[in-house]
């Protein structure tokens, strides 16, 4: 496909940094945006902003992401998430740029204990949830032209993440007490970027999964996180430690659209683990 004018929201987070090098790297001129230079609640900027460099398509990573602490401010929480989507939403109906949205495995409730499809019914159970489903909704009701990538378990460089804190607390000799109730697939933003970028190369518009391959629980991915460090990782059920968000059970996503849309299948999420394993390991040597 042809070289693309690519505007990247939230470039400063840790999926947007991962997809900006993704996309550079393929070639296509990326307008990265991080929330200094666009602020998704504020109508007026983003005109102003997609005026003025004229994206072929924006990819929207500016998100509020903080799952326990949405509970405790709702309003910020759809403001960011809601809001500014729809936000953005309209801008590109207005322009006739067509949007991707990421999204997130808590759109559902984890009750269905089989991979969800993306024609399942979407049943959130957390703040964050909901909010995430209204941008979708938004970006829905006002575009024809839109991807809808709903991920899960994010994790890479650049961001806090699961990945990170376990390894930090592993370091520092700290216990590893880690739920083993809670199922799903840990997704690299590294990989989660080539298959967006493969996506977009398609054109192929609508909804799509995009995690990593497989599926294990909180407590198996701590252990494969540490395996080299003989850490002892403790396995503990959701009750033994309560959060305020309630996460689903069961978050498993079915890929099989991506898959057939893009030509490939996806990593494991073991190998995609251990390539940013070894990746840190390189950037710590160097």
């Amino acid at each position: 496909m042809a070289d693309k004018r690519l505007l990247v929201t939230g470039a400063g987070g840790m999926l947007g940094q991962a997809l900006v090098a993704c996309l550079e790297s393929r070639g296509h001129v990326v307008i990265a945006m991080p929330r200094e230079k666009l602020d998704v609640t504020n109508y007026e900027q983003v005109v102003n902003q997609l005026n003025q460099h004229t994206p072929d398509l924006i990819l929207h990573c500016a998100a509020y992401t903080k799952v326990d602490q949405a509970e405790s401010e709702p309003d910020l929480a759809f403001f960011i998430n809601g809001y500014g989507t729809e936000n953005l939403a309209v801008a590109c109906n207005h322009l006739n740029i067509p949007l991707l949205y990421v999204s997130s495995d808590y759109v559902f409730d984890g009750e269905k204990n089989r991979p969800y499809t993306t024609w399942d019914e979407t049943k959130p159970l957390s703040i964050y949830g909901k909010t995430k489903l209204a941008g979708e909704r938004a970006v829905m009701r006002h575009l024809r032209r839109f991807y809808i990538v709903r991920t899960s378990w994010l994790y890479g460089p650049n961001g806090k993440n699961f990945v990170e804190t376990i390894l930090t607390m592993a370091n520092e000799g700290k216990p590893l007490r880690v739920v083993a109730d809670q199922f799903g697939s840990p997704t690299c933003t590294l990989s989660l970027s080539e298959s967006i970028a493969d996506l977009i190369d398609t054109e192929r518009f609508g909804v799509y999964h995009a995690s990593d391959d497989g599926v294990t629980n909180w407590y198996e991915f701590a252990k494969e996180i540490v395996w080299d460090l003989k850490a002892q990782v403790s396995p503990i059920q959701t009750v033994d430690m309560p959060r305020p968000a309630t996460r689903p059970k069961y978050s498993v996503m079915d890929k099989t659209t991506l898959i057939n849309t893009i030509g490939r299948e996806l990593p494991t999420w073991q190998d995609s683990l251990h390539a940013y394993l070894q990746l840190r390991k390189t950037k710590t040597l160097a």
